[in-house]
């Protein structure tokens, strides 16, 4: 049996815009098309299914660096001084792209295009690491077979 074969976690690298994310711990991306049954008169099963949505989603967990986050490295919009000044920064925030890689070959296995940050969390505990997770919305995303 080959051997070298398995992807592990140890080997995968994520990125936002080509920059390494510090220390990443998880990532889950999320690909989903949604179908919607025809049910017609005169017969008791499905038509067919016909695909009506498709939608990307994924989230990010990584460990809190002292004086880093999503935020002040630009990922995710600024509060701002006043509401006004919060809506225009979510609105000139632009979209990023998220890549996992294989750190061993070099070889992408995921590109997930048109993200945006939804969400950030922070994760604290008593005598534990710090975490952050983020929520991410995307356009849509590549994985290896489709980017070859």
């Amino acid at each position: 049996m080959a051997t070298g074969k398995v992807f592990a976690g140890c080997r995968a690298r994520f990125l936002l815009n080509g920059v390494k994310v510090g220390l990443a711990t998880g990532v889950t991306v999320r690909e989903s098309i949604t179908y919607e049954p025809v049910k017609v008169l005169d017969n008791i099963q499905i038509e067919e299914h016909v695909a009506v949505d498709y939608d990307v989603s994924m989230t990010a967990d990584s460990i809190r660096l002292v004086g880093t986050s999503m935020k002040s490295q630009g990922y995710a919009p600024l509060q701002g001084a006043d509401p006004a000044e919060h809506l225009r920064n979510i609105i000139a925030s632009g979209e990023l792209t998220a890549t996992i890689l294989d750190s061993q070959t070099g070889d992408i296995v995921a590109n997930v295009e048109g993200v945006r940050i939804a969400e950030t969390n922070l994760n604290i505990q008593a005598r534990g690491i710090v975490g952050e997770n983020v929520t991410m919305v995307a356009i849509r995303v590549r994985g290896e077979s489709d980017l070859t």
